[in-house]
């Protein structure tokens, strides 16, 4: 889907698609809508959810399944798009508006989901266990029925109640790593440390040599404040090839978090080699270094981010206290005046550092 971000009252905007404004000017002026093809509709729907145009996406909705009544890739479309913008009302009136007729697992599963994040848990418990009654000789949409009600648990925030249904699936069903995936979820969220190692231990042996699996386990593990296994996690899917940027980036984080700052700052180095242009990675490897006493590199950091943003005030304080700790006090003057030269110093800091330093070093 794409992500429009519209102004409804602009009618210059040029982001819009020329088909959503002929629908619009048809619909605003009461005529009844062209021809349009299911993406198009999809697209409308969307924007009118974006803006917060609910009668218009109605509206939009009922269009397209009249048309399209046999196109069950625009119901799941629409169906999706009001899941993924919690439009929980419209999308349980759908569902139980099409469940008069013959409904299906994905239906089912959408119309669960909309029932519990509108607090009605105790209808969602009645109708899931109908469901599994009515599915009970098809395992594949039980599969799909216990996923979509242990997500909607997790969503929810009922997560005790999301792992027995889940355990439950895994009792009865064919072994499925989602559903190991989706209790490790639910006990990082209690932080259940013992369980998520466990449950760890499992997705790894089902999935070894995944790279995404184990960056996953990487972010779980570092949730719940389990840097020594995060950092192997992370390591691990490096090594299988996982996008460099994500994985540095998040072991940039840990090492420093666990105080291993001369690994971090490797890690850093690391990173600007493939992303030079990075101005947070140069002032996380400015700060390591400081936090080493390695003047020198610090400053070679923070001039890398002044290139890449030379109004950010901050910078040049940052600059000058580096330039301070080499003994360098006619530079680290000339720093905050190179500073109060481009930015504003909204804040009077670096006027005040340097009235500061006058006075310290007079005869620099």
């Amino acid at each position: 889907m794409k992500d429009y971000i519209y102004n409804l009252n602009s009618e210059s905007d040029e982001s819009y698609p020329d088909f959503f404004f002929e629908w619009d000017n048809a619909v605003s002026s009461g005529k009844t809508p062209g021809f349009y093809e299911p993406e198009e509709l999809t697209e409308i729907i969307e924007i009118y959810i974006i803006n917060n145009q609910s009668k218009r996406a109605k509206q939009a909705i009922s269009h397209a399944l009249r048309v399209y009544e046999d196109d069950e890739d625009l119901l799941y479309e629409i169906l999706l798009l009001l899941n993924d913008y919690e439009c929980w009302n419209d999308l349980l009136s759908i569902c139980e508006q099409l469940s008069e007729g013959e409904s299906d697992v994905w239906m089912d599963g959408h119309r669960l989901t909309s029932l519990l994040h509108l607090g009605m848990e105790d209808e969602s418990f009645l109708y899931f266990q109908r469901l599994k009654t009515r599915y009970a000789e098809d395992k594949d949409e039980l599969s799909i029925l216990y996923q979509a009600m242990g997500e909607a648990l997790c969503e929810v925030d009922l997560y005790d109640s999301a792992i027995e249904v889940v355990q439950e699936a895994i009792d009865n069903l064919d072994e499925d790593i989602n559903f190991y995936w989706l209790q490790l979820e639910c006990y990082v969220a209690l932080n259940c440390k013992e369980e998520v190692s466990e449950l760890a231990e499992v997705i790894q042996k089902l999935d070894p040599l995944d790279a995404s699996t184990w960056h996953r386990l990487g972010l779980f593990f570092r949730d719940i404040g389990d840097y020594e296994k995060a950092i192997d996690a992370f390591e691990y899917a490096q090594s299988l090839g996982h996008i460099p940027e994500e994985i540095l980036m998040n072991l940039i984080y840990i090492y420093a978090e666990n105080k291993n700052f001369i690994k971090a700052l490797e890690k850093a180095k690391e990173y600007l080699i493939l992303y030079p242009d990075s101005y947070m990675i140069n002032m996380m490897a400015a700060k390591l270094n400081s936090r080493m006493e390695n003047w020198k590199d610090a400053l070679k950091y923070v001039d890398e981010a002044l290139k890449l943003t030379p109004n950010e005030e901050s910078l040049y304080l940052y600059k000058s206290n580096f330039l301070l700790h080499l003994e360098e006090f006619k530079k680290a003057k000339l720093a905050l005046i190179e500073g109060l030269k481009n930015t504003k110093d909204s804040e009077g800091y670096l006027s005040k550092k340097l009235s500061k330093l006058n006075k310290q070093y007079p005869d620099y």
